[in-house]
């Protein structure tokens, strides 16, 4: 769970991960349509900032900076 704001950001909505807690997310996403639609439109570009493009250059920068403390 603690990851997951840093992925979705503004694109998600979060709840505590229990039954009741992901009832009451759903109920919430079923009746507010503005919402929905929110999340809809906001999915796509938060999705598209993590390619295996950016992964690979940002794994290879991490290496490198590992190296150079070596």
């Amino acid at each position: 769970r603690s990851s997951l704001p840093e992925v979705g950001g503004e694109a998600a909505m979060y709840c505590e991960p229990d039954i009741p807690s992901i009832a009451a997310a759903l109920e919430t996403l079923l009746h507010d349509a503005e919402l929905r639609h929110t999340l809809h439109e906001a999915g796509p570009p938060r999705a598209a900032a993590f390619t295996w493009q950016r992964t690979a250059a940002l794994t290879v920068a991490s290496y490198r900076k590992a190296i150079d403390r070596a």
